[in-house]
């Protein structure tokens, strides 16, 4: 067993990047990871936020799940898949497929990088374009991206102003820029019945002791000035400032690569990850443009206005970091996380047996390691408050939101 802390951390990361970097010329074939990168790579430069760049990462792994798994037949596909012609390569369908998927979801990047990426992987493997797994890919991912062009996520941003807005708890936009998403909540779901399925009860009443409690706490832990949180508090926040699918894309990739988990299981793995959080994103955003709850720096700012006696105002009050221009209740990144750390949990257990190292694009000198994947959630809950854009309760509901919305999908989807 590892001593201490640092022992563990230095050997993880150690395995981690063994596990993900190929060791030889004969481990060069590996396009389901390195599919994975060029995906998340892929979102990065299109300068795509949380919301639509989990739903792009959805698209591209349900397409490779599917175009695996026509081959295979170890797992249900997402949609309908025709018979695989004899000598279908999985490895043509997987690059086929993502190849697809990311060309039609960016198609600016197709000459100068994703073109040139597939013509490279399929070199690697020892294809070419005559292989007939490149069709199994190409119709998997046409068959998804079909379906998603109509899900209603284009249509999700729009003018918006929240009923009641400028009354005490009502959220209200701060600053120039537009509110993220209103109808985001309304984008059609992977596998969730509706948006609304796990709707949760309204955030605590203004006059409340749970209310109190949360406003004291993020008003002392969270400011960008006098706060009371510590030098690694400050470091946990900037981390997870980071998106949901930098960060436990990082995780499910050093579990994979771990667990030695061979195609069909770890394409598997990531698609009902991804599915997970895109519903779990619909299902927060719902919840959050029904309830319009405030801001910390909205409610901390007007604390005088509340009507609680135990909530003092600060009107110089900031964030640690700007606050996201959407409403409070309930925490986004919260649900989603708990969505992609719910799935990894129900197939490999809360404790994978295996170092779990986290990274992230915000604070990549500052490595997160975890024995369970419920201490990320517990960190992320946490996290949300040293950054000053949550209260607790918020963060709360928003786990139990993304535990709801991924048993149900892991129960529903791709099962075996």
């Amino acid at each position: 067993m590892f001593r201490d802390t640092r022992s563990i951390l230095g050997a993880a990361l150690l395995f981690s990047c063994a596990a993900i970097t190929p060791a030889s010329a004969s481990e060069t074939c590996s396009p389901l990871m390195e599919w994975n990168q060029f995906a998340l790579e892929a979102t990065v430069a299109a300068g795509q936020g949380a919301l639509p760049q989990i739903r792009s990462m959805a698209i591209v792994h349900a397409s490779i799940h599917d175009a695996v798994n026509a081959i295979t037949g170890d797992y249900d596909t997402y949609l309908p898949t025709g018979a695989a012609p004899a000598g279908a390569s999985l490895d043509a369908a997987v690059i086929a497929a993502a190849h697809y998927a990311l060309t039609h979801l960016f198609g600016s990047q197709a000459v100068l990088s994703l073109n040139p990426k597939r013509a490279a992987s399929l070199a690697a493997c020892g294809l070419d374009e005559t292989n007939p797994g490149i069709s199994v890919g190409e119709a998997a991912a046409s068959a998804i991206f079909t379906l998603r062009s109509t899900d209603g996520a284009a249509q999700a941003n729009y003018p918006y102003t929240a009923p009641g807005a400028g009354s005490p708890g009502v959220w209200v936009a701060v600053g120039p820029a537009a509110p993220v998403a209103p109808g985001w909540g309304k984008v059609m779901p992977w596998r969730l019945e509706s948006g609304s399925q796990f709707r949760p009860d309204a955030p605590p009443a203004l006059d409340s002791g749970r209310y109190t409690r949360d406003y004291n706490e993020v008003k002392a832990l969270g400011a960008l000035t006098g706060s009371a949180r510590t030098w690694e508090q400050t470091q946990i926040a900037i981390f997870w400032d980071g998106s949901p699918s930098a960060i436990w894309n990082s995780v499910a990739r050093g579990v994979i690569a771990a667990r030695g988990l061979e195609l069909s299981s770890a394409a598997r793995t990531l698609a009902l990850m991804y599915i997970a959080a895109a519903d779990a994103s619909i299902a927060c955003f719902d919840a959050k443009y029904t309830y319009n709850f405030w801001r910390p720096i909205t409610a901390i700012q007007n604390g005088d206005t509340d009507g609680n006696d135990s909530t003092v105002a600060d009107p110089t009050w900031q964030p640690l970091i700007t606050t996201h221009q959407h409403p409070e209740y309930p925490s986004g990144h919260s649900t989603n996380s708990s969505a992609m750390a719910t799935v990894l949990t129900l197939l490999f257990g809360d404790d994978p047996g295996v170092p779990i190292v986290a990274t992230s694009p915000r604070n990549p000198t500052f490595p997160r390691l975890w024995t369970t994947f419920s201490q990320g959630i517990d960190e992320v809950i946490d996290a949300r408050i040293y950054i000053g854009f949550h209260f607790r309760t918020s963060d709360q509901t928003g786990a139990r939101m993304g535990r709801q919305v991924a048993h149900f999908v892991v129960n529903h989807a791709l099962r075996d």
